[in-house]
């Protein structure tokens, strides 16, 4: 009798100690809530902020190529692929293109225009490092020179709804909101342009309690991957504003390994990690970068520091206007760019390989950091010649994501206990019945 009440004893203490349900869980998918494949702003929009233009800092000097290009080894993948024959999609702030930076319209979502308009310069930027051609004047080149690129304009520092008048801090009413909509969108548009690689260097940023309704968005990049093929690659996203950095996993919860108890702040779309490549950024030193938001969903990183691209004008640059000056070009947008840039390498070099299988041949080829894998730097910063060179087993051809109807965010109940009392009683009962059971067999004995 006593063992049997030890076992009893040990089934609950194990249920009563088991450890919480994620705080955070990776986000599902509505398959049917794909948006239209429609073009143009959602309301109406004006500029209220002059453009921003990037800048050379003083005795800059641009001969040699790019500490990332050497870093990542990109001019020895260029003996292997140069992207011909790929297109990559840009969502971002447009492209102004030029010779070096040539770029096919893909659409606005911002005006109505066609894409080839970049006030911020951030989609010029990131371009360049995509897909940037080179020149005898100076040592740049992007990661897939021969890539074809189309540029969507989704967004912009200059831009504001005429009609603005939400409160800033109710995020599901707020002009993010509305962003994350027309990203949704976009992401429609670049699959049926036939984009082979997505880019999006952008992020949104909001507390886990309070999520947004994102159901458009996991349908358009769900149907980008796996209806159409595309891989996407999206930046983790930088600190700052409503992007507070998360902490890290905790030891003592060693079943949650890669911090998804922790998430305070949820970054999209870099959580949807089961379809997106996600990049955080590194400086020149290969740690990671202090402004890089950490999370579970960070797959690989690359540099996004003292970044050199290039301009509209076509010429390089390395700084961007600042408050008390030029400021250096940094943030995990380029970070995501040079990800992009491996996979249109790899698109070309293994043009049979899924979005999945590509996604897997960048991390597995990283340089790993201690444990494998961390919440700042996913498997480690890329290798652009190792990507394309190492014998990697093909991975499986899918990595489907959780598929399910978003529910409304509820209230959180109370603890519930029910499901412990229940199996409580249950053993209880058990027990009782075979004291019962024991002690008829000892009358019937008697008798």
């Amino acid at each position: 009798m006593q063992r049997i009440f030890a076992v009893v004893a040990a089934v609950v203490l194990v249920l009563l100690t088991a450890p919480p349900a994620s705080a955070v869980d990776p986000p599902a998918i509505d398959p049917g809530a794909v948006p239209p494949d429609a073009t143009g702003p959602e309301r109406p929009m004006e500029q209220r902020r002059l453009c921003n233009q990037p800048l050379t800092t003083p005795g800059a000097q641009f001969r040699d190529q790019p500490w990332a290009n050497r870093y990542l080894g990109v001019d020895k993948a260029h003996r292997l692929a140069t992207g011909a024959g790929v297109t990559v999609a840009l969502i971002d702030t447009g492209v102004a293109a030029s010779p070096r930076v040539p770029a096919d319209p893909g659409g606005d979502f911002v005006m109505d225009g066609d894409g080839l308009s970049d006030c911020d310069a951030h989609g010029t930027l990131v371009a360049s490092i995509i897909a940037g051609r080179p020149s005898g004047a100076d040592g740049f080149v992007g990661v897939a020179p021969d890539a074809r690129l189309i540029s969507l304009r989704q967004s912009s520092g200059a831009y504001d709804p005429v009609d603005n008048n939400s409160d800033g801090n109710d995020a599901k009413n707020s002009p993010a909101a509305a962003t994350i909509r027309s990203l949704a969108r976009a992401v429609v548009r670049a699959a049926n342009l036939g984009a082979n690689v997505i880019n999006i260097s952008e992020a949104a940023c909001f507390k886990a309690s309070s999520p947004l309704d994102e159901t458009t968005l996991g349908a358009a990049i769900d149907y980008a991957v796996n209806v159409k093929g595309v891989v996407v690659v999206a930046a983790a996203g930088n600190t700052g504003g409503d992007c507070a950095q998360n902490p890290p996993p905790d030891p003592a919860v060693p079943n949650d390994p890669r911090g998804w108890q922790q998430v305070q702040t949820v970054v999209t779309p870099a959580w949807y990690s089961q379809l997106v490549l996600t990049v955080g950024s590194i400086g020149q030193s290969g740690q990671p970068s202090g402004f890089s938001m950490n999370g579970p969903w960070v797959g690989a990183a690359a540099p996004g520091e003292n970044v050199v691209a290039l301009g509209p004008t076509g010429d390089p640059v390395n700084a961007l206007p600042g408050r008390e000056g030029p400021v250096p070009i940094a943030g995990t947008s380029f970070s995501a760019a040079y990800v992009s840039g491996v996979a249109a390498l790899l698109r070309q070099r293994f043009p049979d390989l899924t979005p999945a299988q590509i996604n897997s041949r960048i991390t597995e080829s990283a340089r790993h950091p201690g444990g494998g894998t961390n919440e700042a730097v996913g498997a480690g910063v890329i290798d652009a010649f190792a990507a394309l060179t190492w014998g990697i087993a093909p991975d499986p051809a899918d990595a489907p994501a959780t598929v399910k109807q978003i529910e409304p965010p509820a209230t959180a109940p109370e603890p519930d206990r029910g499901p412990i009392n229940t199996v409580a009683l249950g053993i209880a009962g058990s027990v009782l019945a075979l004291v019962l059971a024991v002690l008829i067999g000892r009358v019937l004995e008697r008798r």
